[in-house]
Formats: structure tokens, sequence, C-alpha cells
């Protein structure tokens, strides 16, 4: 306990001399100790790392083999510890960074593993999905983009009755993506009011996730006005390279941004993933219920 909140202590000095944007913490158990610090902190979920934990267990050296064995096995299981850790921490700064919890900046990351407790610093400017999300601003508002992976996660990670709702939706280039699709149901966002179609205000994030659930894709401009619920992409995705295993709406979700400026996010229905297509490409892919980010302080 003792060691853990010097540990700790010595996360809080090094965010403070950085002047790091937040502190994130992935423990397994209760903070041993109340964080006296004006930085913010948050809690990252524990889930993936404690399943990671029991096969890293699993697979060290049985008792009895020669101490080298043993101490290269220790080793190894270490450095996975230590590497699945630095992925996590670079996981849980990307999502709180969509959340808008956090800016562009360097994060400090506590990570612990039963008995093993480390420190990670963490530049968000170089995270992966950051960089990816800034390069998509060229084309689509990024707040437009973060709102809208919001929704994606939420419907990924709850869904409807528990259960994730597989949906699309196409931004940008919104002329070239509506001669490229048709309505499959009535058009439920037509004829409404410019101000109450945005889907960067969170008081509609709730209407949308109602509408997620019907056939077909959103559209919406640049900006995050939505034109079109339940329509369907008249593309040829048959040259677009997917991950197997995925079905009709994210091929033609990458095929529309293989032939349109347009950025597409996609959520699938079977394991709740949230993936973000550019140029035909999968760019991003978040698993929603292992990358929960929430505030301590």
């Amino acid at each position: 306990m003792l060691k853990k909140s010097l540990i700790i202590q010595s996360a809080v000095n090094i965010a403070e001399e950085i002047s790091a944007s937040a502190i994130i913490i992935i423990m397994s158990n209760e903070l041993p100790i109340d964080i006296d610090t004006d930085i913010p902190v948050l809690f990252a979920s524990t889930s993936a790392m404690m399943a990671a934990d029991h096969l890293l267990e699993a697979g060290n050296v049985e008792e009895g083999k020669d101490s080298t064995r043993r101490l290269q096995a220790i080793s190894e299981t270490l450095y996975y510890k230590g590497t699945l850790g630095s992925e996590r921490i670079s996981d849980a700064s990307a999502i709180a960074f969509i959340a808008n919890i956090l800016a562009a900046d360097h994060i400090v990351g506590i990570v612990s593993h039963g008995e093993t407790t480390s420190i990670v610093v963490h530049d968000l400017k170089a995270n992966p999905v950051v960089k990816e999300l800034r390069a998509c601003s060229e084309r689509v508002n990024l707040n437009t983009l973060k709102s809208i992976l919001m929704i994606a996660m939420d419907l990924g990670a709850y869904g409807r009755e528990g259960k994730p709702v597989g949906t699309a939706f196409i931004i940008g280039d919104m002329e070239e993506v509506m001669k490229r699709s048709h309505q499959l149901v009535l058009n439920p966002f037509f004829g409404h009011p410019k101000e109450e179609l945005n889907i960067r205000d969170p008081v509609k994030w709730e209407t949308v996730k109602e509408f997620a659930q019907l056939d077909g894709i959103f559209v919406m401009d640049s900006h995050g006005y939505i034109h079109a619920a339940g329509r369907y992409l008249d593309v040829n995705a048959r040259e677009v390279e997917m991950v197997k295993g995925l079905g009709g709406r994210h091929a033609s979700a990458a095929a529309i941004t293989r032939d349109t400026e347009a950025v597409a996010v996609t959520t699938s229905e079977s394991d709740g993933m949230v993936r973000v297509y550019r140029d035909g490409i999968q760019i991003i892919e978040i698993d929603p219920r292992a990358s929960k980010v929430s505030r301590y302080k």
C-alpha cells in the first residue's frame, strides 16, 4: 500500500512538473490515497487489463523450473504488462480527447497490474487516433466528428436493450453523397428547421440514437447538420479492402469515402466496434466497451 502511494505521488509530481493535461489511472482496486493536485484526474476501465493479467500469469513458467527460465518468464511478463499499460493509456487518452475532457498535450498515466505499478508519460499529439482525427478535420469539423464518435460509441457499448445497434454516419461532401444514395424509408429529418438538426448539440443525441435503429445510414454536412437518415448508399464496394467478417454496411461506408471526400463512422451490430473510414480505408478502430473513461476529480 505504501509503495503504491509513493508511486502515485511521484506520478503527480511528474504531471505538475511537465504541466500535463491530465492524470489517467488504470487500477483494478481503490486508490490508496486521495490525490492532491489541481490537474484533472481520470479513471479508465480495467476490464482489458485484468483479462491480460490472467493470460500472462497463466503463461508463467511453473514452479520447479530452473531459475534462468523463471527469471526470463518474469521479465517477459513485466515487459508485456508495461507494453499493454502504455497502449491502454494511449487508448484512454484518445477517448478522453474525443469526449473533450482534455486537450492535445502530455498525459501522465498510472497503470497497476496486481503487484506491478508503473508510470507512463504519453504525448497526445503523437497519439495515432488523435492524429487521424486531426487529419479528418481537413474535410469535416473536428467537433462534429467527436460528437458522432460519442454517439457511435454509446450505440456500440449500450445500444438499445443492452445490444449494440449497427449504423453508419457519412459526414461531408454531402451533395455527392446524396447523389450516390437513395431513401429506404421516409426521411425523418426532412422539413425541420436547420437549428434543430445539428448533431453537435448533445440534446439531439438521443433522437439520433433512436433513428439509428432504422435501416440505412445517416448523411450530414461537414458542419454536422443532419440531412437524412434511413438512406441506402448506391456504391460499388467490390474492390474495397475490408476486415473479414464485416458486412455490407461497412463495405458501402468505406466505398463512399473512396468515391467522395466524405468521412464515414460505423458501429457494428455484432460486436459494437466503432470504425472510421477515409479514402476507402479504415483509419480508426475503437472498442467502446473497453475504453471507458470517467472523471475522478
